[in-house]
């Protein structure tokens, strides 16, 4: 129906393509491998496009992909992508790229205001797309000296392209009249299993909250269980609530959070959660090994999403986000597999008692402390950035 499309929730797709890949190796070499085969376009939009050695990697396919005649468009946050060279700019552009930022109004110093380009999509050739939580950063790649952050992509083919693709546009365009020469009804032909999936976008100013309302929905309606990774944890009061009534209603719930964190404020802040989750029977994990980015969900073995959505006020008025939804049990039992498998050896349970013993009053009054700071920040940037549309 054409309003789900205005808040955010495309239409349903079946046949599809969709293949889950973890941050690291399996990300990049699939990736590298997309540009290197873009023969007409390439639409590429990230929040960190970073100047390391997987910058300059991306940097340079990008680069020989507009030098052949791929029609290149690259669109970075200015915030999170400050660090892009400008030599590199100025080559892409030589070689007929686009190369834009999202966002640019500063106040002071490297203080930006408006919404923040979240999401991370890139399509090639109106065929097939990356969508997920991972930066174009040695944090995300095998290529860093340090441990790779944990997180997740879906690659995708068939006719979920076509909305990926029209995100990317009004990005690039603004709020632009309907061009139907950029869109048409892929008839993609697929044998044997074909999944269901659609597009789920967040954006405050246009008023889409499609990721926030079928995570509420979903975890409303679950019955057996709910697993979700989630880094930058911190719910609103509203789907606090809603995960303690599961909870209370029998759902076996499992939050996989970051035991370290690139913010640690927001550590602290996520713990002061933990004391009203554990009461009421919600099992946390953290993540050791290194940091978790991951943003995923898993509800009753029948739907799953997967972006760069966090669980937190900033991703639902602060930033852009998109986020792939999927019912498809065979897909949703392999990837949840997938992710217990990983987490098995590096996640550790945080029981009831032994943070209640562990965390006395000068840990929780830290944890309160952090807590209320970033939410009042949140609600500042928020604040700040409703005057701009970007």
């Amino acid at each position: 129906m054409a309003w789900r499309k205005k808040v955010g929730i495309y239409p349903w797709h079946f046949n599809q393509q969709i293949k889950l890949l973890q941050s690291g190796n399996a990300f990049f070499t699939a990736l590298q491998h997309s540009i290197e085969n873009a023969k007409n376009e390439i639409h590429f939009q990230v929040y960190i496009f970073e100047n390391d050695s997987t910058g300059k990697c991306i940097y340079e396919l990008l680069l020989a992909a507009a030098q052949r005649g791929v029609n290149v468009h690259i669109w970075m946050d200015a915030y999170g992508s400050k660090n892009f060279p400008s030599v590199w700019e100025t080559k892409l552009l030589a070689a007929n790229a686009s190369v834009n930022y999202f966002s640019r109004f500063k106040l002071a110093f490297n203080f930006h205001m408006g919404l923040r380009l979240h999401h991370k999509i890139m399509v090639f050739d109106k065929h097939s797309a990356y969508v997920g939580g991972i930066n174009i950063s040695d944090a995300y790649s095998h290529l860093g000296k340090t441990k790779t952050w944990l997180d997740f992509a879906v690659k995708v083919e068939g006719n979920l392209v076509q909305d990926l693709l029209r995100i990317c546009i009004q990005v690039e365009k603004g709020f632009l009249p309907k061009l139907k020469k950029h869109f048409r009804k892929t008839i993609y032909q697929q044998e044997g299993h074909q999944l269901k999936a659609r597009v789920l976008q967040n954006h405050w100013s246009r008023a889409k909250f499609g990721i926030s309302r079928q995570y509420r929905k979903n975890i409303q309606k679950a019955q057996t269980e709910i697993t979700l990774l989630a880094s930058y944890f911190l719910p609103s009061p509203a789907l606090k609530r809603q995960l303690k009534r599961a909870a209370k209603r029998g759902v076996k719930i499992k939050l996989i959070v970051g035991g370290i964190s690139d913010v640690p404020i927001v550590n602290y802040a996520s713990a002061y959660f933990y004391k009203d989750l554990l009461k009421s029977g919600i099992e946390i994990w953290e993540w050791q090994p290194s940091i978790l980015h991951a943003k995923l969900a898993f509800i009753d073995n029948e739907w799953m999403c997967i972006g760069s959505y966090n669980i937190n006020h900033l991703s639902d008025f602060g930033s852009t986000e998109c986020n792939i939804e999927i019912r498809d049990q065979v897909f949703q039992q392999e990837s949840l597999s997938t992710i217990k498998e990983i987490l098995a050896k590096d996640a550790l349970q945080i029981h009831k008692e032994d943070f209640m013993k562990k965390n006395g009053l000068g840990i929780s009054l830290r944890n309160f402390i952090s807590y209320h700071l970033v939410n009042l920040s949140f609600k500042l940037l928020f604040y700040l950035q409703r005057g701009t549309k970007s």
